[in-house]
């Protein structure tokens, strides 16, 4: 029914703390794609060797997500960090670069923020067109984890995306980030279907492995489905049981 992607700064750690292992240690459990957010403090060259002999699809990794996107004197030092994670991502085989938004700006009205955040977006898209690369615009939740993001819900990343109207531009669509902002999940899966790139599953409360929560993922991944998205989901959770295999146990056996 789906691929599933683990996001390894979550997941296999008790493979230790390589990379390169945790890599490994997914692929002896049958898992085809990863996520990580950054290489800092990593061997891109053993993470690039790992992933090719282990036949591992690198889905996704982050454009540095602190940038205040909102002020405009930041985005030159955004759109060098796009650059550099774009150059990384080509040598690791990833086509998917995911951007946050960094925090508000309280002085400034939403509608001209979100405008700003656009022009960003739009010059870093020229540099995805160049990799040939996608940006995925990602909210995530100011109630439990995030506190002060600019991108906190879903129709912010869903209006830039709209307005752009770019082919290197999607909505990274996370579904524990959207519960955790009170949204009605599936109708904003509904809403957005025509601009999602990826998603993301945690569950909510708790943002476990699903199954460990309160959503109700046999009818959510029905919902995904109907709205057409074929592509991996990308599981970014703290697994809750002994190992990450067991905490995918419930998620894979509806998934296959």
């Amino acid at each position: 029914m789906f691929t599933l992607s683990s996001n390894l700064e979550y997941m296999f750690k008790e493979a230790g703390d390589k990379l390169e292992d945790r890599i490994e240690a997914a692929a002896q459990a049958g898992i085809t794609h990863v996520e990580i957010f950054s290489m800092e403090g990593r061997d891109l060259q053993a993470v690039a060797n790992a992933l090719s002999t282990h036949n591992v699809t690198l889905q996704s990794m982050l454009v540095d997500p602190r940038t205040m996107l909102v002020l405009r004197d930041t985005h030159e030092q955004f759109l060098a960090n796009v650059r550099a994670t774009a150059e990384q991502a080509i040598a690791l085989g990833c086509k998917h670069l995911v951007c946050g938004s960094g925090t508000g700006a309280p002085f400034l009205p939403r509608a001209a923020s979100l405008d700003i955040v656009c022009e960003a977006i739009d010059k870093a898209a020229d540099i995805a067109k160049e990799k040939g690369l996608t940006l995925l615009l990602e909210a995530v939740n100011t109630r439990v984890d995030h506190p002060g993001v600019f991108f906190s819900n879903t129709s912010d990343t869903f209006y830039i995306a709209n307005k752009l109207n770019r082919p290197e531009v999607k909505v990274l669509y996370d579904l524990y980030h959207s519960a955790a902002e009170n949204e009605d999940v599936v109708s904003t899966l509904h809403t957005i279907a025509g601009q999602i790139g990826h998603i993301q599953i945690a569950d909510f409360p708790g943002r476990g492995e699903p199954g460990a929560g309160e959503l109700n993922w046999p009818e959510l991944l029905k919902q995904i489905s109907n709205t057409g998205y074929s592509g991996p989901i990308g599981v970014e959770c703290y697994p809750t049981k002994a190992s990450t295999v067991e905490a995918l146990s419930y998620i894979r056996s509806l998934t296959q």
